[in-house]
């Protein structure tokens, strides 16, 4: 019996292992076209042989593990290149989409646009009194000005079309993560018994890999078979059955976390670390993002900026056929304008703050050196800060303010001068004498009733004793202090102040020191004219105007720099700006800003400012060509016509802007310089008076009496600044537009000048030939640094478009043969092949008849045994 029931139960294993063996590769030809899957191999082995006698009589067959054919190396290649591809064909798409609006079809293409508008000008040019040559200039103009809106809309629409794509795929992350860490904890419960779950293991590679199509990543397993999913720049993903998520809010991309306290965290992440199609979206979605003058959309803003900027420079300095008779209003509107002063701590002066620390408006600000303080002012680094600010395109601009800095005044020198000895110099032109009348205090400082008296520039007399000074106070310091005061007054309508050095303000102790009473105000401070006058002409002392302590600075024109400034930064914004810099104050603080926020709120590392439309002055820095200003040595001229044309004035009203700060500054100089030039008929009303309407943000000049005017040249670019007299208004391709002066009345279309004695040609044609030859100009400074001509500027970027276009094609064709070839490689371990699927069913089959025909010859063989027993 035992050897009969052996040969049946060996028959038995063999048959159900054979019919396992056909089901696993029943299981292999049922997945041969599904996604991921790994073709399965059942695996078998021979039961322990039975002592019998002497001999050992084998035990048959029992089936074994499953395993999946799996090229470990190979999958992990394939993922890494999934993710390149993926970012690529991201990239291909997008372009596709961007790249038709840069086409250069003929007839609609931007340089023939471009070319149509230089040669409508060289033709008004050729005929100046022309209305069908004016008129073809408008119509150009505005056909210029519409592709440039166009062409912005249509990157608003590609930008929004990618934000979709980019929108969706963050779902599918999200769900992708989620799926994998569910995979994970399906996988540790299923492989208690220590069998493999092959088709979940090949279900988690296949979503891995899609995965890695989206956004690149790195993966590894841990002991229990569980995945680690890290993004590129380490942020975990999936870790065993926890899945983390990203998020798209605000054009930007980020990773989402969960404190200790359940809140959860956001960390922004960009194209550069992502790869995957989201890297490669977000790379073009970058391309066309506002505010970078360097990416696709800011070059093409720059463009219409430049274009602006050049052609309104000389439009402003032109003249029409006819005068300007009424009001006339400015193009280009002032908006009010936050400012926010910080001073650099001194402290931490010689600190650096890397590039990317601070982020202003979501974009990087580069590195800030550090330096040590000079007489208690962080000097350098202020400058190196506002440096820094101003290379990024932020929407927010920096300045210094200007101090110039005279050397300690001793007081043996104070001590050895006279009554009526007087000192005298001038601040940017303005004289400034001192004349002293008693000086008893420096004699003789022991005795209280022993005076001090002296006045500027022969105003009221400034007198103390040495009985009035506080204790522990100098007569040398208050003398200083009271004199700097007196100055003060005299250089206010200038917005300077003096002030006497104590080694923490920038200057040496008992130094005189001159600075802007504007925050930021650049403007220059120039001393010179030093002159000593003594009471006794043989001046037994040896004095001489040196004693002052501003030698050094005589005749010298003092700029804001590293070197002569206060120490201070501040920020001009016509709009809300954030600025961010780590999880706290640390970096703030070493700027001043870390108090400045709106909200009050400090200690978080932010701050937000938004101009107050009520509170805020309107500054010229806030007019969008604001930079473009020079108030340091520029003018402008206005003529002036009776109401009959005739000239009112011989000569043009020359109108300074040196020091202007505000829009009300400016014109309060229009005014004066138009009343100091006798171009009034009362003495208090300017002919032509100029106003600058807050409401709605634009400059005005108004004709009184019937009175006219025409503009001439502008060293100032203040025409050009207030959108006064100018073609073009606007200042970036979604902003650009024609002025409506010049569209409602083409003879206001400045096509000639005004000659050297005011006389008005409507034949002249010298500025339509200046602004046609715009199109040669090839040292065009653009945002963003680059100079070039305006066409080649252009055509840089579109050939730019271009190549990044080729490039991709060529690298999607290269590595889609790349990948191909790594399935490949893959599929011959892991593959399913039918044919060979086939031959093992056969094989199997016959194996299953053999088992189950050895189980028919055992039950004959038991029958036969029964019956013969019976």
């Amino acid at each position: 019996m035992a050897g009969l029931t052996h040969v049946l139960n060996t028959a038995k294993q063999a048959l159900l292992t054979q019919q396992r063996s056909i089901q696993v590769t029943g299981h292999n030809v049922a997945n041969v076209d599904t996604p991921g899957y790994s073709r399965q191999t059942h695996n078998i082995r021979a039961n322990h042989a039975v002592q019998m006698g002497n001999a050992l009589l084998g035990g048959g067959v029992s089936p074994d593990t499953i395993t999946r054919s799996y090229d470990q190396f190979m999958v992990e290649r394939i993922t890494r290149q999934s993710s390149l591809m993926g970012n690529l064909q991201a990239q291909q798409q997008s372009l596709r989409v961007v790249e038709p609006i840069f086409n250069e079809a003929r007839g609609l293409a931007m340089n023939d646009l471009l070319n149509q508008f230089w040669n409508s000008w060289q033709e008004l040019s050729d005929n100046p009194e022309s209305l069908a040559a004016r008129q073809n200039v408008l119509q150009n103009g505005h056909l210029l000005s519409d592709h440039f809106k166009t062409m912005n809309d249509e990157i608003i629409r590609a930008r929004s079309d990618i934000g979709t794509n980019i929108d969706t795929a963050v779902g599918d992350i999200n769900s992708l993560t989620s799926q994998i860490a569910a995979l994970n904890s399906r996988i540790t419960s299923a492989e208690v018994a220590k069998a493999e779950a092959n088709d979940l293991r090949d279900q988690r590679d296949n979503l891995v890999k899609e995965l890695a199509g989206l956004v690149e990543i790195s993966h590894f397993a841990s002991k229990n078979g569980t995945y680690t999913v890290l993004m590129a720049n380490g942020h975990p993903l999936v870790e065993g059955d926890e899945a983390w998520q990203v998020s798209w809010s605000d054009n930007q991309l980020n990773w989402v976390s969960t404190d200790g306290s359940g809140k959860k965290v956001s960390r922004p992440l960009t194209g550069a670390q992502l790869g995957g199609k989201m890297g490669g979206w977000l790379e073009i979605h970058s391309e066309l993002a506002p505010g970078n003058p360097n990416n696709y959309a800011g070059r093409l803003d720059a463009l219409a900026n430049a274009l602006i900027r050049e052609l309104n420079q000389v439009h402003s300095t032109g003249s029409g056929t006819v005068k300007f008779a009424d009001q006339l209003v400015g193009g280009d509107i002032g908006r009010p304008t936050s400012v926010t002063t910080g001073t650099v701590a001194t402290g931490t002066a010689s600190r650096n703050i890397a590039a990317g620390a601070i982020q202003i408006n979501g974009l990087d600000i580069g590195a800030i050196n550090g330096a040590f303080p000079v007489h208690g002012l962080a000097t350098t680094k202020a400058a190196n800060t506002v440096e820094a600010i101003n290379q990024a395109d932020t929407g927010v601009s920096a300045r210094l303010t200007t101090q110039a800095n005279g050397v300690a005044i001793t007081e043996a020198d104070l001590n050895a001068v006279s009554a009526g000895d007087s000192f005298s110099f001038t601040v940017n032109g303005e004289e400034i004498t001192v004349t002293l009348s008693n000086v008893d205090g420096f004699q003789d400082p022991d005795d209280d009733d022993n005076e001090i008296e002296f006045n500027v520039n022969g105003r009221d007399n400034i007198s103390f004793s040495i009985g009035d000074l506080e204790e522990g106070e100098n007569v040398h310091t208050k003398f200083l202090e009271e004199l700097t005061k007196e100055i003060s007054k005299v250089l206010e309508d200038h917005n300077i102040e003096a002030a006497v050095g104590d080694g923490s303000n920038g200057a040496a102790t008992n130094a005189l020191l001159f600075r802007n009473t504007n925050a930021g105000d650049e403007s220059s401070i120039t001393i010179d004219n030093l002159i000593f006058t003594p009471d006794d002409e043989d001046n037994p002392a040896g004095l001489s105007a040196s004693m002052l302590g501003l030698d050094a600075l005589a005749g010298e024109t003092i700029v804001a720099d590293a070197d002569h400034n206060t120490g201070q930064v501040t920020l001009f914004s016509d709009q809300r700006y954030t600025i961010k810099a780590g999880v706290d104050d640390t970096i703030l603080a070493q700027l001043g800003l870390h108090d400045k926020s709106d909200d009050g709120i400090t200690g978080n590392g932010r701050i937000a400012v938004t101009p107050d439309p009520l509170e805020d002055k309107v500054l010229l820095t806030g007019f969008k060509y604001g930079d473009e200003l020079n108030t340091e040595d520029g003018s402008f001229e206005i003529w002036l016509y009776s109401a009959d044309g005739s000239l009112a004035l011989p000569e043009p009203v020359t109108v300074s802007l040196e020091r202007a700060y505000s829009a009300n500054d400016a014109a309060q100089a229009i005014n004066q310089a138009i009343l100091a030039a006798g171009g009034t008929s009362d003495g208090e009303t300017p002919w032509v008076k100029a106003s600058f309407d807050r409401q709605s943000g634009r400059f005005k000049l108004d004709p009184v009496a019937g009175h006219q005017f025409a503009f001439g040249a502008d060293s100032s670019n203040f025409l050009q600044v207030a959108g006064l007299n100018t073609f073009f208004t606007g200042h970036s391709a979604g902003t650009i537009g024609v002025n409506r002066v010049i569209a409602d009345n083409l003879d206001y279309m400045a096509a000639g000048k005004v000659g050297e004695n005011g006389e008005i040609f409507p034949g002249d044609n010298r500025n339509a030939l200046e602004l046609s030859n715009l199109q040669h100009k090839d040292d065009i400074h653009f945002l963003g640094g680059r100079v070039s001509s305006l066409n080649g500027f252009y055509n840089s970027l579109v050939g730019d478009i271009g190549n990044k276009g080729r490039t991709i094609d060529r690298n999607v064709e290269f590595n889609t043969l790349v990948l191909n070839q790594m399935n490949e490689m893959r599929d011959t371990v892991s593959g399913v092949s039918l044919d060979e699927e086939m031959a093992n069913l056969i094989k199997f089959q016959h194996a299953y008849t053999a088992a189950a025909r050895l189980i028919s010859t055992s039950d004959e063989m038991l029958v036969t045994l029964l019956d013969t027993v019976r």
